[in-house]
């Protein structure tokens, strides 16, 4: 017995004293670096150009269902279902789930069982005797995280899951905006193709009727001769018309999947018909607006990934302490000789980076540089972000009154051919009056139509820039701010 000066040497003391210097390490985590509010906010506070208003307006998340289009509904979903580069988004969040999981299995020990069974003889050393050796055990090793290291990596990876989460939303809003302007692409198209058929047909009625004043005296062979060959352009303008509207229904084929035979069933209850979308609600404050953006939810999720590298980077200079253990049994039998026992060993090990020319510390400041490039590409994409909206409201604005003002024209126009018509008819107007006023008519209706497609596409634009309408997920977090 120990005397009453000598402590108490307890049973694996210096074991438990070892543990407890670990506990003690293990409040020592590196902290993850973290970019100021402001590094991660944009600089505007508001936006300069009008903001959209109309009574008819809807929300973000359900805007394509507002446009009250069968067609385009159907679209989608087909293009969900069947896109490679979506199904790719998906592949990478499952990828991503899965480096989650891996990475949290590291914060907790790993047992492995081991057992063999071996038959053997050596004829050099017992020429007549064969051995039996068998043995059943299991073994144990936990690499404490003392430092942090494995929590901040486990962070840089869910970040990395979000940035995924992120990118596939990216997708799915860009694919329903090429979706839907492939569809106001196909639509105008047709009502292109309605105009240049509606021209052909006047033309062929006015080229008839010259030539019957022709043959009865009242009109000149140089008259037949300019309708000729104002009807043989317009049955060209017609033609091209045709291709362009196929080429626009083999576009959604590809973007869908679809056969085309049953795509244009799909499409023939709406042909003609230009969609009409409702205009949307735009938040005031740009902080607000972008946050809805995916692109600028997986760059912030690059940033996270990228200062949680850092930490794993630092916390590598730092000594590590490992936990190992292990408890066996083993048989062993050789000339009717049976030999049994059982094993086991437990202990803490150090390791300490004591020399690697500088290795650790080069790590260390390439991990912070690539966190300072991600930091700098967020805030990149932000002043890009700010810009495209900017830019896009200014666009749907402009359009609306464009809009207006060619609306006038058309009239204008439409009236003037008419009474054009009606002198020609009565021969106090010429040929060349007549296809002089059809063709600025005809011009006027082209760039409505154009521009009517193109006021489409502009809100279609906004709709992607303030964040195509997938929120941010609520089962990881990515770092902005709001």
């Amino acid at each position: 017995m120990p005397s009453r000066n000598e402590p108490y040497a307890f049973p694996g003391g210096r074991t438990a004293l070892g543990l407890l210097l670990c506990a003690g390490l293990a409040a020592c985590a590196l902290p993850i670096p973290q970019p100021s509010a402001a590094a991660m906010q944009p600089a505007a506070t508001t936006w300069t150009a009008p903001l959209p208003a109309s009574p008819r307006a809807a929300e973000l998340a359900a805007w394509w269902a507002a446009w009250n289009d069968a067609s385009l509904n159907a679209l989608l979903q087909s293009a969900e279902l069947a896109n490679p580069t979506l199904q790719q988004a998906e592949a990478r969040i499952r990828e991503a789930r899965a480096q989650a999981a891996a990475a949290g299995a590291a914060l907790w020990p790993t047992v492995t069982g081991t057992a063999s069974l071996q038959r053997s003889r050596d004829a050099l050393m017992q020429p007549d005797t064969a051995m039996s050796t068998g043995r059943l055990g299991l073994d144990a090793a936990w690499e404490l995280d003392l430092w942090g290291g494995v929590a901040a990596a486990r962070q840089g990876i869910l970040a990395n899951l979000a940035g995924s989460e992120s990118s596939r939303d990216d997708v799915r809003a860009s694919l329903a905006a090429e979706i839907a302007n492939a569809l106001v692409t196909l639509r105008s198209a047709e009502l292109l193709e309605k105009l240049a058929r509606e021209d052909l047909q006047s033309r062929e009625r006015t080229l008839q009727l010259n030539q019957s004043r022709q043959r009865a005296g009242f009109a000149s062979i140089v008259d037949v001769a300019l309708l000729d060959s104002a009807l043989a352009d317009a049955r060209n303008q017609a033609t091209e018309a045709t291709a362009n509207v196929d080429i626009a229904i083999k576009a959604l084929v590809a973007l869908t999947g679809q056969g085309e035979a049953g795509l244009r069933q799909v499409l023939a209850a709406a042909a003609g018909k230009l969609p009409t979308p409702p205009s949307l609600q735009v938040g005031s404050v740009p902080a607000q607006v972008l946050a809805q953006r995916a692109d600028i939810r997986s760059a912030a999720a690059s940033v996270a990934t990228a200062a949680a590298q850092v930490t794993v980077a630092d916390v590598a200079r730092y000594p590590a302490i490992s936990l190992r253990g292990s408890i066996g049994t083993g048989r062993m039998s050789m000339d009717g000789i049976t030999i049994s026992g059982d094993s086991w060993s437990f202990g803490p090990s150090l390791r300490v980076p004591l020399f690697n020319a500088g290795k650790l510390a080069a790590d260390m400041q390439a991990a912070d540089a690539r966190y300072q490039q991600a930091l700098a590409a967020y805030q990149q994409k932000v002043r890009q972000a700010v810009r495209e909206v900017e830019e896009a409201l200014v666009r749907v604005d402009a359009g609306n009154r464009r809009e207006l003002d060619l609306q006038r024209a058309v009239a204008g126009y439409r009236t003037q051919f008419n009474a054009t018509e009606s002198r020609w008819r009565a021969g106090s107007a010429s040929s060349l009056d007549l296809e002089e006023t059809r063709r600025l008519l005809l011009s006027a209706q082209t760039r409505l139509v154009t521009l009517q497609r193109e006021r489409v596409a502009n809100w279609i634009i906004l709709y992607k820039a303030v964040g195509g309408g997938w929120p941010a997920s609520t089962s990881t977090q990515t770092g902005i701010p709001s």
